[in-house]
């Protein structure tokens, strides 16, 4: 409990310092620089003015956005928000605090155009330090390395040092304005940890062992090795073994490290990467008691935007190691001349396959799933076909352009294709789009943004069998996979035929 309040604590202990250092402004320790600035043209205030325009708050700034998009990349979200947020708030913070205390600055041959600016914070002191800590948090992060953090921490809090001294050197500030400065980004970073649940701590609840293994993706996985080290160090805090990652490859994307992981005698089977390799870790473990686990590393991840699993990697990783497993539906699809496959999402006939055949990595990188589904929609007018449909016996005939079977139904948070799509309720639901024109195609789109579940020349269908038989080849996907082109496929709900590690 006491550690779980340490960054709440830490926020509220630092904004009472910034708040009376503010009110009080300890003017008396501006004797600790007693000496007075050079003269203009002077080499040391020479030094000290480029110092200064080197690491001025905007590059300060500038850089902490670097950092940000790194850690994005990486999938550590929360940590990403709270270094852009600590920028924000200590910018804004800084900026209001010189308004109100309104301090005139010293008197010296360096002012410049800082005439009209306020000397206390100094702006300089408070990017440098948030700067500082931005960095030995991003490093901590990547590295989960004492070495390489302290480090980080010493030479940030140097460069930060230095940044302060030459604005004494310059004469442009008092000693207060820039520990003040520093205290201002010293609250800021603990207060944006903990609105954004970064710098959340305590210990980690009681539960029986794990063994893990993790079947990872090499061409979507970005720092891993500060994951695996991550992820090793939340499974000692646990008691649970070290997990064993084993990467897939073009021969086998996963199913094959999967049965191995399964046989031998891993509780949890993790799957890092997109839908396909997640696809291929679910199959694997269908069936057997062994649970499996998302670390959502695609373009997509649809599976784990329906189950409620943390795109964040750190919080995907506790979820992994704390969460209870719940049962799946799968989707088992045949297509005649084709092996059977299981579908954990969505599988699909016309528009979108066409989409996924001609571009999709470019529209997968472009926009995620939304995006090269609205992609999709813009191909609904091309090549119609009649699509004979049977669902648990009942028979339809429609002239359509898509033919979309779900297991889940989100395509983004918001945005449904299949309102009704549950993925343990042991059921499919069908969606059929038959357009006859742009202002269709416009509607649909507009239906689906908005979740409508009735929108004219859109049938939709639910039950627990389907096949559908077309009246020429068309493209068809699978959880992202294009098959092939095809005349016919079945597809059958499988009942919880897999446990899924997910939010309750």
């Amino acid at each position: 409990m006491l550690r779980r309040a340490v960054p709440s604590l830490v926020t509220l202990l630092t904004g009472v310092f910034v708040a009376a250092w503010t009110l009080a402004l300890p003017t008396v320790i501006d004797v600790w620089w007693p000496w007075p600035a050079p003269v203009a043209g002077a080499r040391a205030g020479t030094v000290a003015l480029v110092w200064g325009m080197v690491l001025q708050p905007v590059v300060a700034y500038l850089a902490m956005l670097g950092l940000v998009v790194v850690l994005v990349r990486r999938r550590w979200r929360e940590l990403a928000a709270s270094l852009l947020l600590a920028g924000v708030l200590t910018v804004t913070l800084t900026t209001v605090v010189k308004h109100v205390v309104a301090r005139q600055r010293p008197v010296t041959d360096w002012l410049g155009g800082l005439h009209a600016d306020a000397s206390f914070p100094s702006g300089h002191a408070s990017a440098a330090v948030a700067l500082a800590i931005a960095a030995t948090q991003f490093t901590w992060a990547v590295t989960r390395r004492r070495r390489p953090t302290v480090v980080a921490g010493v030479v940030g809090g140097l460069i930060a040092a230095a940044v302060m001294a030459g604005r004494l050197v310059l004469g442009v500030h008092h000693v207060s304005d820039v520990l003040g400065g520093g205290l201002v980004a010293a609250f800021c970073a603990p207060l944006a940890g903990v609105l954004t649940g970064a710098w959340r701590t305590g210990a980690p609840p009681a539960g029986r062992p794990r063994r893990l293994v993790v079947v990872w993706h090499p061409d979507r996985v970005r720092g891993r090795v500060g994951l695996e080290r991550f992820l090793a160090s939340e499974a000692a805090r646990r008691g649970f073994p070290a997990p064993r990652w084993v990467a897939t490859s073009p021969d086998d994307p996963g199913a094959g490290p999967a049965a191995a992981a399964l046989a031998d005698g891993a509780d949890v089977v993790v799957a890092l990467g997109g839908d396909g390799t997640v696809r291929e870790v679910l199959t694997a473990l269908a069936g057997s008691p062994a649970a499996a686990a998302v670390l959502p590393a695609g373009t997509g991840n649809l599976l784990a935007k329906n189950l409620g699993i943390p795109l964040d990697a750190p919080r995907a990783c506790r979820l992994a190691l704390d969460a209870a497993a719940r049962p799946l539906d799968l989707l088992r699809v045949e297509v005649p001349g084709h092996t059977a496959r299981l579908a954990a999402v969505l599988a699909g006939a016309g528009s979108d396959a066409a989409v996924l055949e001609d571009t999709s990595e470019r529209a997968k990188t472009a926009g995620g799933p939304l995006g090269y589904v609205l992609a999709g929609f813009r191909h609904l007018r091309a090549a119609p076909f009649t699509a004979t449909v049977t669902v648990d016996g009942e028979l339809s005939v429609v002239e359509a352009s898509l033919v979309a079977v779900g297991n889940v139904g989100l395509l983004h948070p918001g945005v449904a294709l299949l309102p009704a799509a549950d993925p343990s309720d042991g059921r499919l639901d069908v969606l059929i789009a038959s357009p006859r024109g742009r202002g269709d195609v416009l509607a649909m789109i507009g239906g689906v943004l908005a979740g409508r579940r009735t929108q004219q020349r859109v049938t939709r269908l639910s039950g627990t069998r389907l096949r559908f038989e077309l009246s020429a080849p068309t493209p068809f996907q699978v959880d992202g996979d294009v098959v092939g082109h095809v005349t016919a496929a079945e597809i059958a709900v499988v009942p919880g035929a897999v446990s899924v590690i997910r939010p309750a």
